[in-house]
């Protein structure tokens, strides 16, 4: 089971819209795929619930409590014994043991960011702060910043000069870009499986050339990923 983790010390940075997306990507390649909430708020428990709702959540996928340490060790040992191909862990804003054992224990790291000065500081501390924690624990894991509702269009003068600033780092081979259907996942559900509903009702069929969009940019970011990871 390889760990991926989202990570921001900022909240409404994008961590949990980054692994949704991920989600429904390994999922439509018949992946299993924990997922360990370690936000207190539980988004992700909400937006299973919204899923099975709608009729969007794929059985491959489940939802792990993971706020403190204890219920993190429980969560992996059933998630390995349970033959997970994927856990995906949504860490809580700031600094704390919990995030450093996720961090550590990790084989691939995403650093979420919105393109605003202000989330690009903190992704650069956020970042700054997971390179300082692997070489003090002598460890060597990928790290990629995701920049996050990138606009089709022109850039605005600020998010030009942030987004140049970000080449200094690694980052994804290409963004999650502006997409309504990235901005729905919280209430529709899992996306892959909205689309499939989307092309089997009428009344969706508006929706479907952009669902069918926003699951190719995952696909780029599930590769991306994969090929990281090695797999």
């Amino acid at each position: 089971m390889k760990l991926i983790t989202c990570c921001s010390f900022k909240g409404g940075a994008g961590k949990t819209t980054a692994l949704m997306g991920l989600c429904s990507a390994f999922a439509t390649e018949g992946k299993t795929v924990a997922l360990f909430e370690a936000d207190e708020n539980r988004p992700l428990t909400r937006w299973k619930a919204n899923a099975l709702a709608n009729n969007t959540w794929d059985p491959q996928c489940e939802v792990f409590v993971a706020d403190d340490l204890p219920l993190l060790e429980a969560a992996y040992e059933e998630a390995e014994s349970r033959g997970f191909d994927y856990a995906l862990a949504d860490t809580h804003g700031g600094s704390s043991e919990l995030n450093n054992t996720i961090i550590a224990s990790s084989n691939f790291l995403l650093v979420p960011t919105m393109l605003t000065p202000l989330d690009v500081d903190e992704a650069l501390a956020t970042y700054r702060y997971i390179i300082e924690l692997l070489l003090g624990e002598n460890l060597v894991i990928p790290t990629a910043i995701l920049r996050q509702r990138v606009p089709f269009g022109r850039m605005t003068a600020s998010q030009r000069a942030v987004s140049d600033m970000l080449t200094a780092l690694p980052l994804t081979q290409q963004p999650m870009f502006e997409r309504d259907a990235f901005a729905a996942m919280k209430n529709r559900g899992m996306l892959h499986l909205s689309l499939s509903n989307a092309i089997n009702q009428p009344s969706m069929r508006l929706m479907l050339r952009n669902l069918d969009a926003a699951m190719e940019d995952l696909r780029v970011l599930s590769r991306f990923v994969q090929e990281a990871l090695g797999d």
